[in-house]
């Protein structure tokens, strides 16, 4: 396993909790476009409190989880 496969990702808790970008940004009132630009890395999540409480129940993960799984990895 690489160190890219064992990385904690947005795309990874999305996928473990069962769900789709259109599922994921419904919950959190964004677009799919805002989802897929987080999950590529090409924008970096800007929340305020209450969509980062529900990304956490929503994707069913830690505060720790979702903060690795949103770093910025260097190349």
């Amino acid at each position: 396993m690489t160190t890219e496969d064992s990385q904690l990702t947005l795309a990874k808790l999305r996928d473990r909790a069962g769900l789709t970008q259109r599922q994921l940004a419904d919950a959190l009132g964004v677009t799919i476009t805002t989802i897929s630009n987080w999950e590529r890395g090409t924008k970096e999540p800007t929340m305020n409190f209450a969509q980062v409480k529900k990304m956490t129940e929503v994707l069913q993960c830690s505060l720790d989880e979702l903060v690795e799984a949103t770093q910025k990895r260097s190349l």
